[in-house]
């Protein structure tokens, strides 16, 4: 694993919390039992390279060990063991030199001064990053063309809506052009409209290939818009690390078509594929093992008149559902073996 000055460097990392028996601990007769401690373990021997230029979604479940992670490549915990390297700096040891390099928001925590116009924030942080003023005023007007900030930045933090307060936590996470973003649920809580808006400024610094851009969401539609590269841990343990489109492969998810008919099709059976659900004219078929797309679509065109097919591929949730079925069979088969 090269480590880059440019990008993220996490070799070897492992991380455990102290946790305390819940058990019903006292008894008659043993009423000065103590409470038993014991390891959890969040992250397990972590491997991750992440370089300039490349936008990464790390999924996984609640609990998986994603925000330890996220946690530990800002600086905010230190891990047991392993090292972690953030543009060539130590994230825990370089605090306030690794700050500038990072960009990190981190749900509904607001990073923005709670009595202060959102404006006067900017200033503020203009002046901690060291920012010539042309420059901050041409990344403000940047941002407010894509986050339309200047119709509420001269409120009060206090009495701004939850989507205006993303918008200004996200603003002021990327006001200094750091090279390295943290995304942890960015637009989690926000209507539509606001999702649109994060996402058109995140699809643009994904389109410019100068940050390293690291997102953790359960909006799997953000994933798809704008990650190129999926992580996703299961149980403190990195289970794949590739291309998006090459998740599907992994978790051996099953892909389906969308078929539009001209009308609802009576009676309809196909030899290459099986009927998933069925809506009037819509039909979504899922094509049987060893019949590949140019049968399935044969098959569906002739069967009676369509007028639109879409391969749907296989959908993330359903990926994801897949790929974290198939890592707890294996631990409950491995826990069942261990035990003989």
């Amino acid at each position: 694993m090269s480590g880059s000055d440019s990008g993220i460097a996490v070799t070897g990392v492992s991380k455990t919390f102290r946790s305390w028996d819940t058990a019903d601990t006292w008894s008659i007769r043993r009423p000065l039992r103590r409470r038993q401690a014991r390891r959890a373990v969040a992250l397990a021997d972590v491997d991750l390279q992440i370089e300039r230029g490349e936008f990464v979604g790390l999924l996984g479940q609640n609990g998986a060990g994603k925000s330890t992670l996220i946690k530990i490549m800002t600086g905010l915990l230190l891990p047991e063991a392993g090292s972690v390297r953030v543009c060539g700096l130590d994230p825990y040891a370089d605090r306030e030199r690794n700050a500038r390099n990072m960009g990190v928001t981190f749900g509904q925590r607001t990073q923005m001064w709670w009595d202060l116009p959102a404006r006067d924030s900017f200033g503020i942080l203009r002046d901690i990053y060291g920012l010539p003023r042309t420059v901050w005023r041409a990344t403000l007007a940047e941002l407010d063309d894509v986050l339309t900030l200047s119709a509420f930045w001269n409120t009060p933090v206090r009495f701004l809506s939850l989507g205006q307060r993303v918008r200004c936590d996200l603003a002021a996470a990327l006001l200094h052009r750091p090279p390295v973003i943290f995304l942890d649920e960015p637009t989690i809580g926000l209507d539509v409209l606001v999702k649109d808006q994060v996402r058109e400024l995140l699809t643009r610094y994904a389109a410019g290939g100068d940050h390293a851009v690291v997102l953790t969401t359960h909006d799997m539609a953000e994933v798809e818009a704008l990650c190129r590269r999926i992580v996703v841990i299961d149980r403190g343990r990195v289970v794949h690390d590739g291309p998006r489109e090459t998740l599907a492969d992994v978790a051996a998810a099953e892909h389906t078509f969308l078929v539009e008919f001209e009308t609802p099709p009576p009676a309809l059976s196909l030899v290459t594929a099986d009927i998933v659900s069925s809506e009037g004219p819509t039909v979504r078929v899922r094509p049987l093992p060893g019949a590949d797309r140019a049968e399935v679509t044969a098959e569906l065109l002739a069967a009676h008149p369509v007028r639109s097919v879409v391969y749907e591929g296989a959908r993330a949730e359903d990926i994801l559902r897949t790929l974290y079925g198939h890592r707890h069979e294996e631990s409950r088969s491995e826990a069942v073996g261990g035990g003989r």
